[in-house]
């Protein structure tokens, strides 16, 4: 027979629960969360409002120029180069240690009307190109850290842009001649990332696709591309998950990945009805939230920066572009921060 020891009563007293731990709060803002860049697409011609460049130099750690470095805004005749806008939003970067990306050398939307009426062939088209190319990026060599070469060259069925695209219009093999883009950017500047940037990439497979071939050609051709970029454009009811899958896909280039120009649309019906609820609210912040830690779990050598497209819900393209009533960005027409804020900044990693 054995014997069992009988336990004392103070062993057969319940274990007390401990405390449980409540985390700290969050006392950090985006950029020093963020192990990658966060940045926002910026007006010169709001500089000069109250809480606009404070808002931007607190949370952000990078800026995009939302017009003033397009072609357009530049290239003003052959022979003339418009620099005061593009100038004054790399001073400012500079003065308060903010990164820039450079948005972008070459747009079918925006090449000047001069040059597209000029009835160039194709050398005198790729000749003037390349010096515009060269003259951009040479001015800003170390002061920018990177670019978007060439932006939305296709469908979202994969096929090229056809429509009003000069680049087309003039070239047998319009890839190659972006193709040529990309290296006259690298000759001007050696150190610079250079990216493609599109929007739909993570929800249309065609384009998606049609961007992974371009990119293979690319490397096989010893072309240098860096990085892809995806506007993120999106609304509130895209499936959260096919989001994730398309930036893993966009992943499996093994370049860098941007998320580019990121808004949320919210009044997805154009309702002019459409009230900002505290629940949408909270959907938005969700979207964000999703979103951060979509980016977050891909292979850190590939973050390169989430970007915002605007500062504020006062100012975003949106309102004029889609409806009056919208609510897209992460701080509200008094630069408060939103719920969207709150859940962006949780899912960063």
């Amino acid at each position: 027979m054995s014997n069992i020891s009988c336990s004392s009563k103070e062993d057969l007293t319940p274990d007390r629960e401990e405390p449980i731990e409540q985390p700290e709060p969050e006392t950090r803002v985006l950029k020093e969360k963020a192990s990658f860049g966060i940045g926002a697409a910026i007006k010169t011609s709001l500089m000069g409002e109250s809480g606009y460049m404070q808002t931007v130099t607190t949370h952000f750690s990078q800026i995009t120029a939302e017009w003033e470095m397009k072609m357009d805004a530049i290239w003003t005749s052959s022979t003339h180069y418009q620099w005061a806008g593009a100038d004054k939003l790399v001073d400012f970067a500079i003065d308060n240690d903010l990164d820039v990306h450079g948005h972008t050398l070459v747009w079918y939307k925006s090449f000047p009307s001069w040059f597209k009426n000029a009835g160039y062939d194709s050398t005198a088209f790729e000749d003037h190109v390349k010096t515009y190319i060269k003259t951009v990026v040479e001015r800003y060599k170390g002061k920018v850290i990177s670019w978007d070469v060439a932006n939305e060259i296709f469908n979202d069925n994969g096929s090229l842009r056809i429509t009003d695209c000069p680049v087309h219009a003039t070239f047998k093999d319009p890839i190659a001649f972006y193709g040529r883009c990309f290296q006259y950017a690298h000759e001007a500047d050696p150190d610079a990332k250079l990216f493609y940037n599109d929007y739909s990439v993570v929800i249309a497979p065609g384009k998606r696709n049609a961007i992974k071939n371009m990119v293979q050609r690319f490397k096989s051709e010893g072309i240098p591309i860096h990085g892809i970029g995806d506007q993120f454009h999106y609304r509130i009811n895209n499936d959260k998950s096919t989001l994730r899958n398309g930036l893993n896909d966009m992943a499996s280039t093994g370049l860098l990945v941007h998320i580019s120009e990121l808004d949320i649309v919210m009044n997805v019906n154009k309702s002019d009805n459409y009230v900002f609820t505290e629940a949408e609210a909270k959907k938005q912040s969700d979207m964000y939230k999703h979103i951060a830690e979509s980016y977050s779990a891909l292979p850190a050598q590939q973050r390169f920066a989430i970007s915002l497209w605007g500062v504020t819900d006062k100012h975003t393209w949106l309102t004029g572009s889609w409806h009056p009533k919208e609510y897209p960005l992460l701080f509200d027409q008094s630069y408060q921060h939103k719920e969207a804020y709150k859940g962006f900044l949780s899912g960063l990693n």
